[in-house]
């Protein structure tokens, strides 16, 4: 049995869309723009360093007395976003809660960074490049870091 060339046309149409069904090519996101090692500036007692890259946020005190490992669960350079979920924390680790939300800006080698629980939406970043309001009151759950490069 032969097949003809209208009916092996057909058979080869179907096979090259099916190849190409859905047009499924994934392009990787684009590195977090805040990889890398930093310092905690303030505003309150206490250092510790921040490790970042595209898949995790380790916080750890620079005494060795608490740490915690927090997967990046998504992070958007262009928005200033991310979230991350708590794999794990040994001591009496910050930050807390199980998932947290951030919104963040980078100024030179600055990092403000505002935290909120939970996933549903981001915090709104008060005032970067401090952790203050009117020059003395403090902002909740509000970092300032600087890149240890």
């Amino acid at each position: 049995m032969t097949i003809g060339y209208p009916a092996s046309a057909a058979i080869l149409a179907t096979i090259l869309l099916l190849g190409c069904e859905g047009g499924t090519t994934t392009v990787p996101p684009a590195p977090f723009e805040l990889q890398g090692k930093w310092l905690y500036l303030g505003p309150w007692d206490g250092g510790y360093t921040l490790t970042v890259s595209n898949e995790s946020m380790v916080y750890a005190d620079v005494d060795g007395a608490w740490s915690s490992d927090w997967a990046l669960k998504t992070y958007d350079n262009g928005l200033h976003h991310f979230q991350m979920v708590l794999k794990s924390g040994i001591g009496a680790y910050s930050p807390t809660g199980p998932n947290l939300s951030g919104a963040y800006e980078l100024g030179g080698s600055i990092l403000t960074v505002q935290l909120a629980d939970g996933l549903d939406s981001y915090p709104s970043l008060q005032s970067p490049g401090s952790c203050t309001e009117g020059g003395s009151n403090p902002i909740p759950n509000c970092a300032l870091f600087m890149n240890q490069m």
